[in-house]
Formats: C-alpha cells, structure tokens, sequence
C-alpha cells in the first residue's frame, strides 16, 4: 500500500489516516508538552484518543482545554481500569489505518508521523517504532534500535526490541492481537512477542523520533519486580517458539536462560555455546551482530565462574566473526580474573563500558 505523507487535515474526513493513542493517568506535570507535541506534526491527517483512566490529579482540566480547542482530540474520561484495558478500549473506537502510541511524559519530534509512514511505505512493515533520545536528567543518551525485521527478532529473544511510545502499527492487525491484561507491567513486549510469532514484520526508523523522558514518578520498585517476573516469561515463551521453529534442543533453552537469574555457578556451558552456535549459523549481517552482542554480555556476567570463558567466546568468533576481538577478550579476561560478581558494582562499570562501546 503507497502511503501519501503530504495529507493535510480535514476534520470533515471520515477516515483519519493515523489514531493516535493517548492513556492518560495523574499525568498533568508533562501533559501538555506531550498533547503538543502531537497536535504540532506536520502530518495534520490523524485523530487523537485520549482515555483518562481515572486521574485524581489535574489532567481532566487539561485534557478539557484541548478537547474544546482542536477537533481532532476524541476524549474519553472514566473510571481507572488499568493501562491494557485502556489501550484496548482507545483500540476499540480507533477509525484510522495505522495506530501511533504515545505516553503522557515523553515529546514527539514534529516530523515524527512523517518519517514513520515513509518509513513503512518503504519496508512494507507492519509494526514500527523509532530510536529515542533520553531526556530529563544527565542520562542524555540515544537508545538506537534493531532496523531490520530479522534483527529485531533476534534482539527479542533477550528484552523487549521496540520503544512503545515510537510504535506505529496496522490498526486491523493490532486490534485482532490486542493487548493481554495478564501482562499489565510488560503488555508491549506481550504484544511484540505474539506478532512475531504471528509472522508480522517489524522495523525502527533509525533515526531518534521521540525524546523519553526519565523521572521518578515512572514505575516502582514493586513494579520494576513484577515487570522483570515477567520479561522473564515472555523471553522464556518466545525461545521456546525460536528453538521449536529450529528443532533444536529444548535443554540448551534451559541452560542459556539460566544465565538471566542466579546461582550463575551451575550452568552447563556446553550447552549455551551450543545454543548460541546454532543462532549465529541461521543469522547474518545485523542480525548476527544483535547475537554477538548479547552473547558477550551474557557471558561477561557468567565469566567469574567459567575458567574457560575466553576460549569459548573465542571459538564461537574465529567461527562467526562479529563479536569484537581483542578488546572482547580483555573485558571477558578481566572478569574472570578479578572473579567480578554481576551482581556488583564493578561489573556494572564494566557492563556499561561495553554498552558505550556497542552503540558507537
């Protein structure tokens, strides 16, 4: 399908071209620079779902103003039901082609929608999100995301491999998926898991199209638990998917997962160098790099207690070539020699440094 960017609005339209989707909850702090941010694309052609999902702060009085002001902005105010409940209720009255998500703190660069629809004309994407630059403290950094659909279902096999307020996605095939309640605290890498397995193609425009803002009053220490618990499950679901698909061996699954919570002391790393293998052969060019790169932080943390750590790594990368070299080497030697627990503060200075060094 061509999709022509240069749209402009008309509020007689019937059928606006993007719905974007706006849960809102005690947000009035950033509110309206978000709302903003939006109602100033330079793709005019969209509608605005705004569901206030019960705020006790000021954000109706806010959310009101915009509603009287701009046609555009369809607003919903009710009882709180809880973020996935809201997003399926705005997916529910959605009328547009493609959805756009966007949260209540972060700011939409202008040519945002722009970008994206060329973007998806392009690749022929049914998902597709955008590299985001942090903001709000002195975490400035560009989070740049897997391009290729290949890639970024590899990428999945290790965290969540889109920015959910980037996502723009084909309205008839997310509202046929829907967001899973179940998974309130982790519901986009839900989402993402269950359309890769459903075959849809997924790309990142990569360039930086939102900025996210960091603040306090994001998530919890409880829910940063509950969220884990559940990343933890959803990778476990969509390896066992990967593997299947493979026919490879079920207990490589158990023993490479393994390296994702502790005792680290009791895994069989024949059986993760195996696993890792099998990935790197069926892989290439970015998503053979996403492979590398996540091999080396998974064996980074396990590296105090394999004494042999760097002859595997170096086996797998004479064979494979894309994990880094020498300088690999080293971080994986010191490591092991100064027997760095991953849990520590040391090895989060080393893991950072090898982070920095992969996003140059």
């Amino acid at each position: 399908m061509s999709i022509s960017v240069t749209d402009t609005h008309n509020p007689n339209t019937a059928v606006p071209l993007i719905s974007v989707v706006l849960p809102v909850y005690n947000g009035e702090t950033y509110l309206a620079e978000a709302i903003d941010s939006i109602l100033l694309q330079t793709f005019t052609n969209f509608e605005l779902i705004i569901i206030d999902d019960g705020s006790t702060d000021g954000s109706q009085h806010i959310l009101r103003k915009y509603e009287r002001s701009d046609p555009r902005v369809r607003l919903t105010v009710r009882e709180n039901r809880g973020l996935a409940t809201t997003l399926n209720d705005s997916l529910d009255i959605a009328r547009g082609v493609w959805i756009a998500r966007m949260d209540q703190d972060d700011i939409a660069l202008p040519h945002r929608f722009v970008r994206q629809l060329q973007w998806l004309d392009q690749t022929g994407a049914d998902i597709c999100g955008t590299w985001v630059r942090r903001f709000g403290t002195s975490d400035k950094r560009i989070v740049r995301l897997r391009q290729s659909d290949e890639a970024i279902k590899m990428e999945m096999l290790f965290r969540s491999p889109l920015a959910h307020p980037t996502v723009m996605m084909r309205t008839a095939l997310v509202q046929e998926l829907r967001y899973d309640k179940a998974w309130e605290k982790a519901e986009d890498y839900d989402l993402w898991e269950r359309a890769a397995e459903a075959g849809l193609k997924m790309t990142n425009v990569p360039e930086v199209l939102l900025l996210y803002r960091i603040h306090s009053e994001q998530i919890s220490s409880r829910t940063v638990i509950r969220q884990l618990q559940q990343a933890k499950e959803i990778r476990r679901r969509y390896w066992e998917f990967v593997f299947n698909s493979m026919q490879l061996n079920r207990i490589w699954i158990d023993e490479t997962l393994k390296i994702f919570s502790s005792p680290l002391s009791d895994i069989d790393m024949n059986a993760v160098d195996a696993s890792f293998a099998e990935l790197l052969s069926h892989h290439h060019g970015e998503s053979r790099g996403v492979i590398f790169e996540n091999l080396i932080r998974l064996y980074l943390s396990v590296a105090a207690h394999c004494p042999n750590i760097i002859s595997r790594f170096d086996k797998l990368n004479r064979e494979f070539g894309a994990g880094g070299g020498v300088s690999t080497k080293l971080m994986l030697w010191l490591a092991r020699s100064l027997q760095i627990d991953s849990n520590g503060a040391l090895f989060k200075k080393l893991r950072k440094i090898y982070i920095w060094r992969a996003s140059r």
